[in-house]
């Protein structure tokens, strides 16, 4: 069953179980009136309310934990979703949302810097779950994970898995992107050692050259003269190469800003999905202010 349809099912039981206005009635309201915040997308007021919810013991089960800790992952508030992984994953060790929550527990760790631990942890979700709809989700955070640590090589083959294994993920596109990022790292890398061999070779030819002057007091050291004109080229052709790769930068720029965009599109497709359980939430809403 899908995390959107179990909620809906949770919804369905508070409409017919027909409490009366009690301390169990209170409870079913802050559970409503948090979920019906989660799905308007108001992460801020549902934590708020859901916290409030889990505080009664009615409340205090699987889909109201894992609905607040979705909450915190969207709201940004990493910490506190971690902490309430753990209280999850010590209270409800065998639930639907076993596999969510360990996910969530792997980003939050990384989203925290925290990124060798978020690797042991989405590494176990993958070796756990390999055909999990969120596997490639963790290959691309465990792939961030390295990326930040500055572990290229690693990286770069998660994110060719992703590309080519799974091109119709919505991570794709960034892992894409990634792994642009990593050539263009490492020919900047190349261009950076370049320039500094180079740069130390023409120094101590036009040293030498200097010193053969001084010595003879005439123009005799042609050799000398002419490799430093020859460096002095691959110096030109190593600027000409930085601008050419300046530009390569400025593309790869102009890419991630079309990726945020769809990014954009793709969350107006999940507010979308999400509409269905806004629409049950107000209605559950209704017939408990009419039961008041």
């Amino acid at each position: 069953m899908s995390l959107m349809k179990r909620f809906s099912a949770v919804f369905l039981i508070f409409l017919f179980i027909g409490l009366p206005l009690s301390a169990q009635g209170l409870a079913v309201s802050a559970f409503v009136q948090g979920a019906k915040a989660f799905s308007a997308g108001e992460w801020t007021s549902s934590i708020f309310l859901l916290r409030k919810a889990i505080a009664y013991p009615e409340n205090f089960n699987a889909d109201t934990w894992y609905m607040l800790i979705t909450a915190e992952m969207y709201a940004g508030e990493y910490k506190n979703a971690y902490q309430d992984c753990e209280t999850y994953m010590q209270n409800f060790p065998e639930s639907p949302y076993d596999s969510y929550v360990l996910y969530h527990r792997g980003r939050a760790l990384y989203c925290m810097g925290e990124y060798e631990k978020s690797v042991l942890v989405l590494s176990d979700f993958c070796h756990q779950y390999p055909e999990h709809e969120m596997y490639p989700s963790a290959l691309y955070w465990i792939g961030e994970s390295f990326f930040a640590a500055y572990n290229y090589d690693d990286a770069e083959v998660l994110y060719s898995a992703i590309v080519n294994d799974y091109s119709d993920d919505a991570k794709a596109d960034a892992a894409q992107y990634r792994l642009e990022t990593i050539k263009q790292a490492a020919r900047e890398e190349k261009l950076l050692y370049l320039l500094k061999e180079t740069g130390e070779e023409y120094l101590a030819a036009k040293e030498e050259y200097e010193r053969q002057l001084k010595l003879s007091g005439v123009d005799n050291t042609s050799d000398a003269r002419r490799r430093i004109l020859d460096l002095q080229r691959s110096n030109s052709d190593l600027e000409r190469r930085s601008l050419e790769l300046e530009h390569e930068v400025s593309q790869l720029k102009e890419k991630l800003d079309e990726e945020k965009r769809k990014n954009a599109d793709l969350k107006q497709g999940t507010d979308y999905l999400l509409s269905d359980l806004k629409k049950k939430a107000a209605m559950t809403q209704k017939l408990l202010d009419e039961r008041k």
